[in-house]
């Protein structure tokens, strides 16, 4: 075992990884998936083994309250959302359960973990350095008791990796590496602003799924969830208020809220020093300026969540 792990080191090149603050919740029994079907904005009826889906949770007004990644294993539902709201979005699930529905709910919280490593897809490919077992962007993988799932951005990859707690010092030390660097909440908000990942930062506005580009992840055919009737009407009426996108800045600027020169209102939700995202009332200008700063900015095409 010990010779296997000098190999990989020998073998895996410099990775950035990231130990994620995620909240973990199981659902089981026959009638889960119909359960959380009721209460998501994605449709996961025909989701299969090992596949996984990115949604939302909305209140009645059609605001998002969590962002959710959704994994089958088998017979179980494995739920990741944000850790700030774990508690809201348990008590929700639960309390939206029938009294004739077979669902357990269980807290998985400090059991599990999920990591992301960051580097080349052929380095990255290393951490599994079995030739019948190929990363999959569709699908999760399981190896060694852990779950895997690639994700490409250009040249970058990223690996997803959900394992037990408890075993992170060492699937760290035998399969990234003494050598790689953990990246800091800093590190991995620019990374993420890169890329286009939204996370809790954005969520806690207080806003709609169109207004953050999440619209892909709202099926409205799905049949009805909290959220869903208000979203139908402003799908209806094709126009919004606010937006979100992606800002360069000459200088650093903090997160918060702010005044343009020519009167916007501009709300940062995140900031990594110089750039970041913010939200904006439908501004058409190549750039504006706030407190002096001159603020360039770019539409999100491609976003995702964290």
């Amino acid at each position: 075992m010990w010779l296997r792990s000098i190999v990989w080191l020998i073998n895996m090149e410099k990775c950035d990884y990231y130990i994620h603050e995620c909240s973990f919740t199981v659902a089981e029994g026959k009638d889960s998936i119909e359960h959380i079907n009721r209460l998501i904005t994605s449709n996961i009826k025909l989701i299969s083994n090992l596949e996984s889906v990115e949604t939302l949770v909305c209140n009645a007004n059609g605001r998002i309250t969590d962002s959710l990644q959704i994994l089958r294993i088998e017979e179980q539902l494995l739920l990741l959302g944000n850790p700030e709201v774990a508690e809201n979005t348990r008590k929700l699930i639960v309390s939206g359960i029938h009294w004739n529905e077979d669902v357990r709910i269980m807290n998985g919280d400090m059991i599990l973990s999920k990591v992301s490593l960051i580097g080349s897809e052929e380095n990255l490919q290393k951490v599994i350095p079995k030739k019948d077992i190929e990363l999959n962007e569709n699908k999760w993988i399981i190896w060694e008791e852990k779950y895997f799932k690639k994700t490409s951005y250009g040249e970058t990859s990223k690996i997803d990796i959900i394992l037990e707690t408890n075993k992170i010092e060492r699937f760290v030390e035998d399969k990234i590496g003494p050598h790689n660097n953990k990246l800091t909440k800093d590190n991995w908000n620019k990374f993420r602003v890169e890329n286009g990942i939204l996370s809790f930062e954005e969520y806690e506005q207080n806003l709609l799924p169109s207004e953050l580009g999440l619209d892909k992840f709202v099926d409205l055919k799905k049949g009805c969830y909290p959220g869903q009737e208000i979203h139908a009407r402003l799908e209806s009426r094709g126009k919004l208020k606010r937006k979100i996108k992606k800002f360069n800045s000459d200088k650093i600027i903090q997160p918060g809220k702010y005044s343009s020169d020519n009167g916007k209102k501009i709300n940062i939700t995140t900031s990594t020093g110089k750039n970041g995202f913010f939200i904006v009332n439908n501004l058409e200008e190549e750039s504006i300026k706030i407190e002096g700063l001159s603020l360039s900015h770019e539409e999100l095409y491609s976003i995702e969540i964290c």
